[in-house]
Order: structure tokens, then C-alpha cells, then sequence
């Protein structure tokens, strides 16, 4: 008879389970492709695969079931977000996560840094709050910096960063402006022309949030989020309100970092793990928009899929041969269900496992055995060309004026993530991919909503293998360089 899983890590392997279900239905087709879902998903698995596989290879019932319980309290330590999302995820594969978290978490406490100023937060983009931001920065002198408006899933959602004056002291002639983050959810319109220099104005009600840009230019939504990148953020009037508010730095609560517990994982287990991890961390690329489309992320979800099960399985082996067996096995099953097409970007964390110093020579042989044989050269994923499609699906445009950073001056560029069909008749029935354009040098960037309604056919422009213009549907969306 099979040793019974203990309940917390049960829990915790099927939330493994369960995201990498998640990251492959959000990325089955370009149409429906879900890119912050895809990267928040992923990076839960940053921090937590390890302790997944630390969890697994306790000798006991009862020392699994410790592990478990810190590794889970440690990952809701990351928000009330996180944490619901746990308790949900978990709840959908049959396990009552919720009694084995902290009543309550240490992100309800307002920070401060370590010296004891308080910092600015994400907060929700109320009226009052939106009267604050016009009382503490210049707005009328505002300048856009990035404006992007992408599809997650069924619904659009923006973002609207801007550079502004403070309009409170801070004693000190040589900074910068202040940099405004508006996170903008269910948004309904939204029209905006990079040539349109007027001033930016922020508005919340009952109806929802307006930001205008411009003379004509505007993006309204449901909901949404601001975050105050200052410096200092702390001098202004809302930062003086919430100093007031905020109790006095003694030390922020924790839970134990299962990250740091003095259990080494070794040989094919240590494998097994940083394999997972890079495969997370190669799928979280997506969070750079111009990664989108780069990396085959449901076929790699389809090789890992019920990886959370499988790893306690393997942990539950008695004996360290035996142990060291079953995830060998493990990672030879990812191997062979991933395929030749993706072994070479597997066998990149599998060589990083390698050269760990202490992973074994046993292990480290069995590893040289499961190298590729041919050269990368050969097997090199395919890449589509720039030949502009017969179809588009407009999936994200992002513009982001130019600035300098870091003393250094950077050029207005525009990044468009596009659904695109199959190219052949045959694969008409195939989901449809994901591809990305950047346009370098972008000298006029015009968006209205409607440009995401559907495809279109595309009217590109490329000139010396370099897209120098690209309009969709009716030139609701029309990006130009500055070249052309």
C-alpha cells in the first residue's frame, strides 16, 4: 500500500499542477493569448519550485507536512492577490488550503524602508486620489512616456506612464521628475497620438477613470491603479498623510524562507528542479512584451504537465538510490515528452544542474549521456520572417517616447504583439501564432480601440529588412519611423 500524501503538500503540488494547466489555456492560441496571466503564473514558480522539491524529498510524513506548511505561508506572504489566488486554485483541485495559512498576512501593514520613510503603493485610482495627484504633480506640463493598450484574454487592459513636475519642495535643484504608473483594468476606449503634446489630466468617478492625453487623446476604463515612482514621494501632501498614518518601523513580520532552510537538494533531484525552475523563468520572459512570441510556451506547458504530482511521487521513494532512480526517470520523461524540437533550450538547464559542485559524478555522467547529439545549428527553432501576414490580430501595442536613461539617450520605439494564422491552407484549423514587430525610431504612433476589433489585414512597409510602417484596420492603428 502507497504512503498517503500529506495534506499541505498535496496542496502545494497540485498548485504546481494547476498553473501550469493555467499558463497552457491562456497560450493555446494568439487570439486568446492572456500575457499577464502567463507571466504572473510563471512567477510564483520563481521562489517556490525549489521548496516544492524540498517539500517532496522529506523522509517523513510528518517532516513533509512541516515543510509544506512554511513553504505555503511563505508564498502567501506576497500579497492578499497571491494568497487568494492560492486558496482558489487549490480549492479547484479539492484541497482546502485556507486553515493552513496565517490568519492574516504581513502585507496589510503599510511599509516603510529601511530607514523609516514611508513608501509609496499601488493604490486604486479613486476621485480623491486622483485630486491628490493633480494637487501634488504638474500635470499640465505632464509628458507621456509609455502608453500600451493589449487584450488579456477577452478584455483590454493599459498602461499609462507619465513624467511630471512635483509641485511640493524637496530641497534639491538636481532631480528628476517624478515618474506616474496608472494601471488601467476593462477598458473601453481609448485614442492617443504620440504627436499630441497637450497636457495629461486624471479623472475618477462612479463611471470609472478618464486619463486624457492631449488635446483629443484619452483612455477610459472600469478600474484601475496608481503607483508614484519618486523618490520623494514621502514630502508630498499624500505622502504626508500616509506618514501620519503609517505606524513606526519595528521590523516587518515573516515566516520561515524555505529558500534558505539548510536542506541541500542534490543529484537528480537537483536536476529535476533547475530544470522546472528555467523552464518558469523562460516562460516569464513574456513580461517584455517584445519576448512574446518567442518562446513555445504550450508545448513546454504539455511536456510539464501534472510535474506537481509527479514530484512528490518521485519524493516518496524510500531510499536514496531508489529516490535518485525515480527522478532520473522524471527527467527523462520531460525529455521525451518535450521532444528534439525543444531538448537544446531543456538541455541549457541541464547543463547549469551539471556544473553544480555538488550534484555528483554519477549524476553529472548520467546528465553528459542526455546531451544533445547534434549541433545547435540543426536544430535551431523556427522564426518567422519579417513578410508581413495575410492576417492580424492585434494583441498589444506598446509606444514608449524617446527619453534618456542613464545618461544615456534612448529612441522612441513601438512594440506590437500580433495573432497571426498558420501559413500554410493545410493548417488552417491550427491555432494561431504569436509574433512580435518592434519598430525602432518611431516618429508617429496613432492607436484608436477599434484597431483591436478582429483581424485585419495588415499594411507594412519594410524596407531593407526593417519595419519602417505598419496601419491596421482602416489606420486605426498607424506606427511610422522617423526614417520613413
Amino acid at each position: 500500500m502507497r504512503p498517503r500524501e500529506s495534506v499541505a503538500a498535496a496542496a502545494f503540488g497540485a498548485l504546481l499542477d494547476r498553473s501550469v494547466a493555467r499558463i497552457e489555456a491562456v497560450a493555446a492560441d494568439g487570439r486568446m493569448f492572456d500575457r499577464e496571466a502567463v507571466h504572473w503564473t510563471s512567477d510564483v514558480w520563481d521562489n517556490n519550485t525549489f521548496a516544492l522539491f524540498r517539500v517532496a524529498v522529506a523522509r517523513a510524513r510528518w517532516r513533509r507536512e512541516r515543510r509544506a506548511r512554511v513553504a505555503l505561508a511563505w508564498m502567501a506572504d506576497f500579497g492578499a492577490e497571491r494568497r487568494a489566488w492560492m486558496v482558489r486554485e487549490a480549492g479547484s483541485a479539492g484541497h482546502r488550503l485556507e486553515p493552513l495559512l496565517p490568519t492574516r498576512g504581513p502585507w496589510a501593514v503599510p511599509g516603510r524602508d529601511y530607514r523609516g520613510v514611508v513608501m509609496p503603493r499601488s493604490v486604486p485610482l479613486t476621485e480623491d486620489l486622483a485630486a491628490g495627484l493633480a494637487a501634488d504633480y504638474d500635470l499640465t506640463g505632464a509628458q507621456v512616456r509609455t502608453f500600451q493598450v493589449e487584450r488579456a484574454g477577452d478584455r483590454l487592459v493599459g498602461f499609462v506612464e507619465v513624467v511630471a513636475g512635483r509641485r511640493f519642495p524637496i530641497g534639491s535643484d538636481d532631480a528628476g521628475p517624478a515618474e506616474l504608473e496608472m494601471w488601467l483594468d476593462d477598458v473601453t476606449e481609448a485614442r492617443f497620438d504620440s504627436a499630441d503634446r497637450s497636457p495629461v489630466t486624471v479623472g475618477a468617478g462612479p463611471d470609472g477613470i478618464v486619463v486624457g492625453l492631449g488635446g483629443d487623446g484619452v483612455i477610459r476604463a472600469k478600474s484601475g491603479s496608481v503607483y508614484c515612482d519618486d523618490s520623494y514621494w514621502h514630502l508630498s501632501g499624500a505622502g504626508l498623510t500616509a506618514d501620519r498614518r503609517t505606524p513606526p518601523l519595528r521590523g516587518r513580520p515573516t515566516w520561515p524562507d524555505p529558500l534558505r532552510r539548510p536542506e541541500r537538494l542534490d543529484g537528480a533531484v537537483l536536476a529535476a528542479a533547475t530544470l522546472l525552475r528555467g523552464v518558469m523563468w523562460d516562460i516569464r520572459t513574456v513580461r517584455y512584451a517584445h519576448r512574446v512570441g518567442e518562446v513555445p510556451i504550450a508545448p513546454l506547458c504539455r511536456a510539464f504537465a501534472g510535474a506537481g504530482t509527479q514530484i512528490l511521487a518521485a519524493g516518496r521513494r524510500r531510499g536514496a538510490r531508489r529516490r535518485e532512480e525515480a527522478f532520473r526517470r522524471l527527467v527523462e520523461e520531460w525529455l521525451d515528452r518535450a521532444g528534439p524540437a525543444l531538448h537544446h533550450r531543456l538541455w541549457r538547464w541541464l547543463r547549469r544542474a551539471a556544473d553544480e559542485p555538488h550534484i555528483g559524478e554519477s549524476t553529472r555522467s548520467w546528465l553528459a549521456a542526455l546531451a544533445p547529439q547534434e549541433p545547435r545549428s540543426s536544430r535551431q527553432e523556427s522564426r518567422p520572417g519579417l513578410e508581413p501576414p495575410s492576417q492580424a490580430e492585434l494583441r498589444l501595442a506598446s509606444y514608449t517616447a524617446a527619453r534618456t536613461r542613464y545618461d544615456q539617450q534612448r529612441e522612441a520605439s513601438t512594440i506590437l504583439n500580433l495573432a497571426v494564422p498558420p501559413h500554410t491552407e493545410a493548417a488552417r484549423d491550427e491555432p494561431w501564432k504569436l509574433r512580435t514587430l518592434k519598430i525602432g525610431n518611431t516618429g508617429r504612433f496613432r492607436l484608436h480601440t477599434t484597431a483591436f476589433d478582429g483581424p485585419h489585414r495588415p499594411q507594412t512597409i519594410i524596407d531593407q529588412d526593417v519595419v519602417s510602417s505598419f496601419a491596421l484596420h482602416n489606420e486605426t492603428l498607424t506606427v511610422r519611423s522617423a526614417d520613413s
